[in-house]
């Protein structure tokens, strides 16, 4: 089934932020028809036997058939071990299919999320085009990471909020939203599941309607 299904991509560079707990990695994708993404992908990568796991690629490039993964690797499992290993070279295995989810056109799009969602809002950032309104946050563990992303991503458009075990941040700026016109915005929640389902009720407290809140759990 894998020789059937599975491609195998290049990894032409790989970024380690300080500390070296999170990672881009830049991929060539020979044979991948990046022209028809027009909604977010998943991109299933194969870190151990029989062990797969799932990361968005964001800034693609159809022509030269080249994206960026960003991988939160600051905890010890399969995926972590596995991109803290891969070097210029190296080839992986994958898959990509559609996770059905793209930017509502002609709305304020309003990013919530955690450090594994990184990716995510910048494929809906390059789905979205030049002009279109975004905001949010981002909750990311690590002060250096924190102040990496806003100096290097301040074109996202989102702020660096601390990372709890509760996400207390996040909430708190979902609390002090000022909402002025509710029905002129989408909120796009990635990350740590929990996390995004207690995001998804205080959202609908505030009087936000359940197509206005597009969630994407993902699991630690």
């Amino acid at each position: 089934m894998e020789r059937k299904l599975m491609k195998t991509a290049t990894v032409l560079a790989v970024r380690a932020w300080n500390p070296a707990t999170f990672r881009e990695i830049d991929l060539h994708m020979p044979g991948c028809d990046m022209s028809k993404w027009d909604q977010t992908q998943h991109m299933k990568c194969k870190v151990d036997s029989f062990t797969y796991r799932d990361y968005t690629p964001s800034g693609w490039d159809a022509e030269t058939q080249t994206c960026t993964l960003f991988i939160n690797a600051g905890h010890d499992g399969p995926g972590s071990r596995w991109v803290k290993a891969l070097q210029p070279g190296d080839n992986l295995s994958y898959m990509v299919a559609s996770s059905h989810e793209q930017p509502v056109s002609n709305k304020r799009l309003v990013f919530l999320g955690d450090e594994t969602a990184i990716g995510h809002f910048f494929a809906l950032q390059q789905l979205a085009g030049a002009g279109t309104a975004i905001s949010g946050a981002v909750a990311i563990a690590e002060q250096h990471h924190r102040d990496e992303f806003s100096e290097y991503f301040s074109r996202l458009g989102l702020a660096a909020l601390h990372k709890d075990g509760e996400y207390r941040a996040l909430e708190d700026w979902v609390v002090d939203l000022n909402a002025g016109d509710p029905s002129d915005a989408v909120f796009y929640l990635a990350g740590y599941s929990p996390a995004i389902a207690r995001l998804r009720r205080l959202l609908k407290s505030k009087g936000y309607g359940g197509s206005q809140i597009r969630a994407q759990g993902f699991w630690n």
